[in-house]
């Protein structure tokens, strides 16, 4: 069976639960529905995009983020928002929908100032030390824009008016690239041989979709 395109929610939610990943992407015989967080979270991207791009006030309960978007009101550079980045197998800039994608992401808003890019992504959950989301959004944009010497990348938590950055520079490349190609490659195998064991964890009870009847570690009857 051949893997289809990647992309940084994909590989995690395989590495989470293979079981869950094939019942929910493969065999997709289980729908995973959005819980109240993540259609939160949406809502969240569109009206920040919105609030960008024309200038849209924010709605109720958004407001007392205006102090952070504002900041690229006046930007040093091209501001872009949702903009996708999608690479073949090479590494080489391809549609999102191409037949030889191999890996692709959405990065939320950044400023292209040339040689140096700003790339950020907003998040409405609890503080995470993880940085490997930021890295690939740094190496997508590399490869897709050859001028591009240096990425200065950060997630915006919002709940907490909280900024951690990380930066990336063309030289990082290859160490970027090596770390995912060893990540994807699991992903690969257990597409080649169609094998998905579960990996039980605290998740299974109550965040996980698959049923008692699709999983023996599963608590959904």
């Amino acid at each position: 069976m051949k893997m289809p395109t990647w992309s940084f929610s994909s590989l995690t939610k395989y590495e989470t639960c293979p079981r869950q990943y094939q019942l929910v992407r493969v065999n997709k015989s289980v729908k995973d529905t959005q819980g109240e967080a993540a259609l939160w979270g949406d809502k969240v991207h569109k009206a920040l995009e919105q609030r960008v791009l024309k200038k849209t006030p924010l709605p109720e309960g958004m407001q007392q983020w205006e102090r952070i978007v504002c900041k690229f009101d006046r930007p040093k550079g091209r501001v872009f928002t949702e903009t996708q980045f999608a690479l073949t197998r090479n590494l080489k800039p391809c549609s999102w929908f191409a037949k030889d994608g191999w890996v692709r992401g959405i990065v939320d808003i950044g400023v292209d100032a040339g040689r140096v890019v700003a790339a950020f992504d907003w998040k409405t959950g609890k503080v995470k030390q993880e940085s490997s989301q930021l890295e690939l959004f740094a190496a997508l944009i590399m490869q897709s824009k050859p001028y591009v010497e240096e990425v200065r990348t950060g997630y915006i938590w919002l709940n907490c008016n909280k900024l951690t950055r990380h930066t990336f520079k063309r030289e990082d490349l290859p160490t970027i690239w090596d770390g995912f190609n060893s990540r994807v490659y699991r992903l690969e195998q257990a597409y080649d041989s169609d094998t998905w064991l579960p990996k039980p964890s605290g998740l299974c009870g109550k965040w996980c979709p698959v049923p008692h009847s699709l999983c023996e570690f599963s608590g959904r009857t």
